[in-house]
């Protein structure tokens, strides 16, 4: 398996794009996954850079309904072999952050209408769905951990009213890898601990190896933060990846906790298990 950082919020080499976002390209066993694209076409520049063929793209995951993890899709090239896309039910729900406030959309910034090849390859599954053999999407993760929650501010608009959002369309890609379970994870909303427990739940018997994810761990209580970096710690897991959303301070402080198990990668990072 080899792992490609398309889009993040950060980078570190010449000619690589960031942006507030995130997008990866995963190959394994003659497969190619496209996780997320982003908010624009800087997972497709980056890609060029990097050398990588996006057209060689098997199937697109796209994690939940924000923009800055469906926004760039629009810019994906179209062709003859146009991938198959796989998202929840809920994924166009209208979405609204609401801080002190203010209230801003973070849905999706464009129609499904308007882009008739996404329309046609648009695949919408529910709780659970193998996508291919030891490839799976498991969705509707319920926040199971007091200390994490679902994260505030966050809202849906259905028939003309607001109600606190529980991102039930955030779904996550796992790899069942010969040496372990690997996890991608968009913003792991319901908290990460939740979510690897719940990965745990949908495949008994079997151990998490890597996680890859967003972990919207910024600004979180320190207690917060000791308390998911131990439960990594627990699982053994051998291989984490933050990404995106997990916030400089908490990455800095998985790298001080987990040491050589913990990959500080940003865009135009490749790795391979």
């Amino acid at each position: 398996m080899k792992i490609n950082i398309l889009t993040d919020n950060r980078a570190r080499k010449r000619g690589m794009l960031a942006e507030h976002g995130l997008s990866v390209l995963i190959e394994f066993e003659n497969i190619n996954i496209l996780f997320d694209t982003g908010q624009s076409d800087v997972f497709f520049r980056n890609a060029k850079v990097m050398g990588i063929d996006l057209l060689k793209t098997d199937c697109i995951v796209l994690s939940h309904g924000h923009y800055d993890h469906c926004g760039g899709l629009i810019y994906f090239q179209e062709s003859e072999n146009y991938p198959s896309i796989y998202a929840h039910a809920d994924l166009f729900t209208k979405k609204y952050a609401v801080k002190g406030g203010s209230c801003r959309e973070i849905g999706i910034p464009w129609s499904l209408n308007d882009y008739k090849i996404i329309k046609d390859h648009m695949t919408f599954s529910g709780k659970f769905v193998e996508v291919y053999p030891k490839i799976s999407l498991c969705a509707e993760i319920p926040s199971t951990q007091p200390f994490e929650g679902i994260p505030e501010g966050f809202y849906i608009e259905e028939n003309n009213h607001k109600s606190l959002d529980s991102l039930k369309d955030e779904q996550m890609l796992v790899i069942e890898h010969e040496k372990g379970l690997v996890i991608f994870l968009g913003c792991s909303h319901p908290g990460v601990v939740s979510c690897l427990n719940y990965v745990l739940r949908m495949f008994p018997g079997k151990q998490i190896y890597a996680l890859i994810a967003g972990m919207h761990l910024d600004n979180v209580s320190p207690l917060r933060l000791q308390m998911t970096i131990q439960h990594m710690i627990n699982l053994d897991i051998q291989m984490v990846i933050p990404l995106h959303c997990t916030g400089i301070h908490a990455i800095c402080e998985m790298k001080r906790f987990l040491g050589k198990q913990c990959f500080a990668l940003c865009a135009g990072d490749s790795i391979e298990l």
